[in-house]
């Protein structure tokens, strides 16, 4: 499914993604944003797909200890997929050979709109499913805390994202294009939240940039 590019893609978030959070921008800064905002949106074409579940589709008794802790009290699961485009990974790579700055600024700003795109859907299949009674957890993907990137496999395999989206998995478990991303959301008949991994368990606790700055992923 096609899904419309958002009114706007947060700046401010832009910065956080490249380590200048709360800094205020100079005029040059500014304008090296918004030039990647005008690329972006020439390139993006996002899409997805999802799909419910049974717990039982994926092999969540190998995926680790968060996962089972994110879908406790769920009866079935949500299976999300989506992605920016190939479109995107040409723009950022003819970047990367030519103005680095800019480079940087647009795969950052590609990261914010991709999790706004995914927002937004969440927000919608969230209130489609209340209507039935039904109550979504939020989005867990495989990678995080010590659920495996091996899960990417059998989730997309699931949701046949190679046609319903464009996306496929790389033999290192990675999706391509690479600004896409998957998602599991637990689904039940009462509230559910789900529950983060937290920095004790995450696969990149040693290498996160968050941490060496005193920060979470969540702040």
């Amino acid at each position: 499914m096609n899904l419309p590019l958002p009114d706007t893609i947060s700046h401010e978030e832009t910065l956080r993604y490249l380590g200048a959070s709360g800094w205020q921008p100079d005029g040059a800064t500014r304008a090296l944003l918004q030039k990647a905002e005008e690329l972006l949106r020439a390139s993006a074409q996002p899409r997805a797909v999802w799909r419910e579940l049974p717990l039982e589709a994926l092999p969540l008794a190998e995926s680790g200890q968060d996962l089972a802790r994110h879908l406790q009290g769920c009866d079935a699961m949500l299976l999300l997929a989506a992605t920016l485009g190939s479109g995107v990974d040409s723009l950022l790579r003819r970047l990367e050979l030519s103005d680095i700055a800019l480079a940087t600024a647009a795969d950052a700003m590609a990261a914010v709109l991709l999790e706004t795109v995914c927002d937004t859907l969440e927000s919608q299949l969230r209130a489609d499913y209340r209507q039935k009674d039904r109550w979504l957890t939020s989005r867990y993907a495989p990678g995080y805390g010590d659920c495996p990137l091996t899960l990417n496999e059998d989730l997309c395999l699931m949701l046949d994202t190679v046609r319903g989206c464009g996306l496929a998995v790389t033999p290192q478990h990675l999706l391509t294009p690479r600004k896409s991303t998957t998602a599991i959301l637990g689904l039940a008949d009462h509230p559910v939240t789900g529950a983060r991994a937290g920095c004790a368990h995450c696969l990149l606790k040693e290498t996160c940039i968050y941490r060496k700055r005193g920060m979470t992923c969540a702040d």
